[in-house]
C-alpha cells in the first residue's frame, strides 16, 4: 500500500504471519516479525508515518532487512536511517 509520507513509501502486512513490511523513500526494505494488526492500522492512519515506526516499531519487533541485493549494499542502522529523515523532515519545516 502506498502511503502518503516522505520518509515511508509504502507498508504492507501479512495477517497469517503477522509481518509488517515497510520500504522506507531510501528504497531500503524491511520486514518486521510478530506486529500485531492494529500496529499496522495505525500506521497507516497516523499522518506522521516516520514518527510512528521510530516510536512504536523500531526496537520493538525484531526485523530484517529484505532490499533486493541488501547482501551486496552496505548495511543501512534502521534506527539511524530513520533518525536522519526525521531530521531532514524538521529541517523542511523551518
Amino acid at each position: 500500500m502506498q502511503l502518503a509520507s516522505k520518509s515511508v513509501a509504502s507498508a504492507g502486512y501479512d495477517e497469517g504471519t503477522s509481518v509488517l513490511e515497510i520500504e522506507f523513500s531510501s528504497g531500503r526494505i524491511y520486514q518486521f516479525d510478530g506486529v500485531p494488526k492494529g500496529v499496522f492500522d495505525w500506521l497507516v492512519r497516523t499522518q506522521s508515518k516516520g514518527s510512528y515506526v521510530s516510536r512504536m516499531i523500531n526496537d520493538r519487533y525484531p526485523y530484517r532487512d529484505v532490499t533486493p541485493s541488501a547482501a551486496a549494499a552496505t548495511d543501512v542502522d534502521l534506527v539511524q536511517q530513520l533518525e536522519d529523515s526525521l531530521r531532514r523532515l524538521e529541517e523542511k519545516k523551518r
